[in-house]
């Protein structure tokens, strides 16, 4: 299987240089792995990435591409003036504006954010890559690395490519890799699902590795694939991974908890009988397995012997409990005490809401408006754990026209009862429920570790057509300590 490759060259000698040129080695488009919104497609399933038989003293390579970057920093304009920072819940209406050239930074004009299109999907994709858009992820993966210094951004196809997060230039196109997750310790490392492997990414030399082989853990039952499902990520030390193991139907039939020091599986919990998980995450710092069934039914929550809503677990995979009915989007997080709390939609009580996973309470933030919803959705990002205490939430809607405080918007959220919220920017993505290519259009906004970078999609108003690009809100350092 032919594979491309980001880099052999270090991380510190790819800048060097005014200019910019990317040389692409030829994308493996028909191993591509198919990153599909499982919620509007329920019917549709994974195809994984063959792994090649690489083994743990095997790597693929081949010549790296040729890098060379500029060194001007298109982000400077956006660290003074401070921005306002509106905390009101005023109904504004939309800055009409054309879509904004590539790395040229802007201003917000009723919030003062500034924001940058880091992305143009005109010259940044591989000539073989027939995605129409770029974007980030999902509000709930992380787009940077470790040290905050790349990011990786999502083609329409399932292609990735990693951009540098000062100079916004891209880098070169990834190998195709299933449900690639940065290192939290390591800013060159990426680890990534191989049907029922563990794998890794090493940017600075180009080599995969094998890491764990999850088959050994199954022996004689029919497994074909072992991860979160596209939503879940390892701990902050990368130590524990939540993981589902699902049969040829694609029904969960296990949990396990994966310790990535010792290099074994510590834990595991069979579903009997298999069931449909939407997906699976550990939190923070590995103390609780986080698991999303199908709604329970009204007066119902989930139990050992008949899991629904979502299940929260210890990392041994114990004392199981169904803390919520029925859960809408939604994020790990850690309060301003540090504690790790669930921060999500309440779709029994329309409140946008936080559950402390240790206590099973919950505290309502402040209610949602679905007067006038139309197609209208919202993602959290709970990801900015170097600040303890905040969230990030990006809402969007069917209609061009604002008519509900939240429309369209993108705002930081404090953790707390009475907490703040903070206006940021208005995204400027038209989606519209019949539109299929506008799942990719849904701003997904995630925020980086310090809560200094938040990032976006938008197609800017062109409704179904998959045009979308990545925008970077740039904040302060200290924005959260010159709140008003």
């Amino acid at each position: 299987m032919q594979r491309s490759l980001f880099s052999g060259l270090s991380i510190v000698t790819i800048i060097i240089s005014l200019a910019c040129l990317v040389t692409y080695a030829r994308p493996s488009s028909e191993n591509s792995f198919s990153q599909l919104p499982e919620e509007n497609t329920p019917e549709l399933q994974p195809q994984f990435v063959e792994e090649d038989s690489i083994t743990d003293s095997e790597s693929y390579t081949e010549p790296s591409p040729i890098i060379q970057l500029s060194t001007a920093d298109p982000i400077q304009f956006c660290i003074d003036p401070q921005p306002p920072f509106i905390t009101d819940m005023l109904i504004r209406q939309d800055e009409i504006l054309e879509e904004p050239q590539p790395h040229i930074p802007f201003r917000d004009t009723n919030y003062g954010g500034c924001i940058i299109r880091v992305t143009n999907r005109e010259q940044d994709l591989s000539p073989d890559d027939p995605s129409r858009g770029l974007k980030n992820e999902y509000s709930r993966l992380q787009s940077f690395n470790s040290d905050g210094s790349l990011i990786m951004v999502m083609g329409l196809e399932a292609t990735r490519y990693v951009y540098d997060a000062k100079s916004l230039q891209v880098l070169g196109q990834l190998p195709s890799m299933n449900d690639p997750r940065w290192s939290n310790l390591d800013p060159n490392l990426i680890y990534y699902i191989g049907e029922l492997t563990l794998m890794s990414f090493n940017i600075a030399n180009g080599q995969h590795k094998l890491i764990h082989d999850f088959s050994n853990d199954f022996p004689n039952q029919t497994v074909v694939a072992v991860w979160t499902r596209w939503e879940g990520s390892q701990s902050l030390d990368d130590r524990y991974w939540a993981l589902m193991a699902e049969d040829e139907d694609w029904m969960t039939t296990a949990f396990i908890v994966y310790d990535l020091q010792a290099d074994k599986v510590i834990s595991r919990r069979d579903i009997n009988p298999p069931g449909d998980v939407d997906s699976v995450t550990i939190t923070a710092f590995g103390n609780y397995f986080l698991a999303q069934f199908e709604w329970c039914e009204h007066g119902t929550m989930g139990t050992a012997d008949r899991p629904c809503g979502l299940m929260v677990y210890d990392r041994n995979l114990e004392n199981p409990r169904g803390l919520l009915r029925n859960v809408g989007h939604s994020d790990s997080a850690l309060d301003p005490d540090g504690n790790e709390i669930l921060f999500y939609q309440d779709q029994d009580t329309d409140h946008v809401a936080l559950l402390d996973l240790e206590t099973g309470s919950i505290t309502n933030l402040f209610p949602i408006d679905f007067t006038y919803c139309e197609g209208c959705g919202m993602h959290f990002s709970g990801l900015a754990y170097q600040l303890p205490g905040w969230g990030l939430i990006s809402y969007f809607d069917g209609d061009p026209i604002t008519r509900m405080w939240m429309d369209d918007h993108i705002f930081a959220v404090e953790l707390k009862s009475g907490g703040k919220v903070i206006r940021l920017a208005q995204h400027h993505s038209l989606v519209d429920p019949n539109q299929e290519h506008d799942y990719w259009a849904e701003p997904h906004a995630s925020v980086n570790r310090d809560f200094s970078r938040v990032l976006f999609t938008s197609n800017w108003g062109r409704s179904g057509s998959g045009e979308v690009e990545m925008y970077m809100i740039i904040l302060p350092d200290n924005w959260h300590e010159i709140i008003k």
